[in-house]
């Protein structure tokens, strides 16, 4: 495999790398997102149960209040949770990607150079071809004189 396709193949990986990372990242927003919206409603939720108990209000209804909290309270939680574990895949993803974007710079640059000593082995087989050339003229033209 040569070093241009090497380095094809790498931007490609850098490429879908960077397509993951952004998704991750979309997927983190929503969550936080979520996290911040539960916990407005956790808050709204409370102000009215307190209220609502302020008031005087049924068993019943303080048992429904309390299992409704408590829900929104492990939703929160399982929320927390998955943003905590968005967060690592996203470290683990931008490190991946990291990576890639330097093994990527690596082959560039090698490429570079392999191109720049191709370039100048022709400069030079050129040059050599011209020295040559004007070395048959001069000899040449020195026959012609002799």
């Amino acid at each position: 495999m040569s070093l241009e396709s090497l380095r094809t193949l790498r931007a490609q990986i850098e490429e879908a790398i960077t397509m993951e990372l952004a998704q991750i990242t979309q997927e983190l927003v929503h969550m936080e997102q979520r996290c911040h919206t539960l916990a407005v409603q956790i808050q709204s939720e409370a102000a009215m149960y307190r209220l609502q108990t302020e008031q005087g209000i049924a068993i019943e209804y303080m048992l429904e209040w309390h299992a409704r909290m408590d829900s929104q309270q492990a939703a929160l939680k399982e929320a927390h949770q998955a943003v905590s574990a968005l967060t690592e895949v996203w470290n683990q993803t931008q490190a991946r990607l990291v990576e890639a974007s330097q093994e990527r710079k690596i082959l560039e640059r090698l490429v570079d150079r392999q191109q720049q000593a191709s370039l100048s082995e022709a400069r030079r087989r050129e040059q050599l071809a011209t020295d040559e050339a004007a070395h048959r003229q001069r000899f040449s033209a020195g026959e012609r004189l002799s």
